[in-house]
């Protein structure tokens, strides 16, 4: 069955097609969710604001098919040694 990285933010995974095809899906009506911190002013205090928001493309995910071979090749490899 063929594979599909997914990147998503600083790691990639590794799933079939057809997740891959259900978590696009799934992002495609999703929203942001985002906390930000407002630092101390003069005139005031520290605060959270919290903010749902449509997705934009600089938030996108992005997919690469991966063909058999090479699944079994990169497993096969394992995980990398820490040197």
């Amino acid at each position: 069955m063929a594979k599909v990285i997914i990147n998503l933010g600083y790691r990639s995974y590794v799933v079939s097609a057809d997740k891959a095809i259900a978590l696009a899906n799934l992002v495609a009506e999703a929203e942001v969710y985002e906390s930000k911190w407002h630092s101390k002013t003069d005139t005031t205090a520290s605060f959270n604001t919290y903010h749902i928001y449509p997705v934009s493309q600089d938030q996108a995910f992005s997919m690469q098919l991966l063909t058999d071979e090479s699944y079994r090749l990169y497993k096969l490899a394992g995980k990398p040694v820490d040197e």
